[in-house]
C-alpha cells in the first residue's frame, strides 16, 4: 500500500521539484549577471574558527579558537562578539570593522578588536554561507560564517538530536600538552537539559564516554553549555551560536587550557 502511495505521489512531487529547481537556477543566474555588492551580505551570521600563529623565524607561538556572531549591516559596516581561546586563556572580546563586496561576490574585510585583522572571503550559496581566510603574515586560519536565519530564540530553539565533531589542542602552565578530537551525540530537550555518548582521542590515545549537561539560549541565539562525564565526573564548558534556523550551531569550547572549535548539526528525522 505504502509503495502504491509513493509512486501515485511521485509525478507530482517530480513536477514540483523541477519548477523550484528552475526557479532558484534563474534566481543564481540573475543574481550571478547583475553581481555582488555590499547588500549582498547583511543580515546575522555565526562562526567558529581555529589556526596558529607564526613568528618572523617560522616558529609557531600561539594557537587559537573562537567562536562568536557577527552582523553585516549591507553598506559596508560589521559587528559582533566572540567566546576566544588563546593557548588556552579565554576572552570575550567584542568587534567592529568594515568590509566590502566586488562584483564576483569575493571581498575583503578589516576587523578591530584591540589588534586588527585582514580577511579574504567569498560569498557562497547565495550568501548563506561566507568562505573566509586570514590574510595577515603569520596567521594560519581559514573557516565559514554562516546565516543565522531566525531571530528571538529560547531554549526551545536548540531542540533535537544533533551530532557533533570538533578538534585542537590541550595546554598546561608549561605549553601545549597534546592534540584533542572529539566527535558524538547530543540530545537538547528544548527546555535546558541534554544528554551527550562521546568519543574522544587525545594524542591518538581514544576513549568514550556519557555526559549529562543543561544549556542556556539568548535572545541573539547565542548561547551556554554545560556537560558533565559520567565516568570521570569531569566537567566541560561550551559557548555556542545557533545558525540556518537552528539546525546548525558553531561552538568553541571555553575551559582553560583547551583550543578546540567546533560544529553541532540536526541529525534529519528517522524514516518509518
Amino acid at each position: 500500500m505504502r509503495r502504491t502511495v509513493l509512486l501515485a505521489l511521485l509525478p507530482g512531487v517530480m513536477i514540483a521539484l523541477a519548477a523550484t529547481l528552475a526557479s532558484t537556477s534563474t534566481s543564481y543566474r540573475a543574481h550571478a549577471q547583475e553581481g555582488c555588492s555590499n547588500h549582498s551580505l547583511r543580515g546575522a551570521y555565526g562562526f567558529a574558527t581555529d589556526g596558529q600563529a607564526f613568528g618572523p623565524s617560522g616558529t609557531e607561538f600561539a594557537e587559537f579558537a573562537s567562536a562568536g556572531r557577527i552582523v553585516f549591516d549591507g553598506q559596508g559596516n560589521l559587528a559582533g562578539h566572540e567566546t576566544e581561546s588563546l593557548n588556552g586563556a579565554i576572552s570575550e572580546p567584542t568587534f567592529s570593522g568594515t568590509y566590502s563586496v566586488l562584483p564576483d561576490c569575493s571581498g575583503t574585510a578589516q576587523i578591530h578588536n584591540g589588534q586588527n585583522a585582514s580577511l579574504r572571503f567569498m560569498l557562497v550559496e547565495g550568501g548563506q554561507e561566507v568562505d573566509v581566510i586570514d590574510t595577515d603574515p603569520g596567521v594560519v586560519a581559514a573557516g565559514q560564517i554562516t546565516r543565522q536565519q531566525m531571530t528571538d530564540c529560547t531554549m526551545a530553539s536548540f531542540k533535537g538530536v544533533y551530532g557533533f565533531a570538533g578538534s585542537g589542542s590541550v595546554y598546561g602552565p608549561g605549553g601545549e600538552l597534546g592534540d584533542v578530537a572529539v566527535f558524538g551525540r547530543i540530545e537538547a530537550d528544548g527546555r535546558g537539559h541534554t544528554t551527550e555518548s562521546s568519543n574522544a582521542s587525545f594524542n591518538g590515545f581514544q576513549d568514550a564516554d556519557t555526559q549529562v549537561g543543561t544549556y542556556t539560549v539568548n535572545a541573539d541565539c547565542t548561547g551556554t553549555a554545560t556537560s558533565v562525564h559520567q565516568r570521570t565526573g569531569q566537567v566541560d564548558h561550551v559557548m555556542f551560536v545557533l545558525v540556518e534556523g537552528g539546525t546548525e550551531a558553531k561552538f568553541v569550547v571555553t575551559d582553560p587550557g583547551v583550543v578546540l572549535a567546533g560544529t553541532v548539526d540536526r541529525q534529519p528525522p528517522l524514516e518509518d
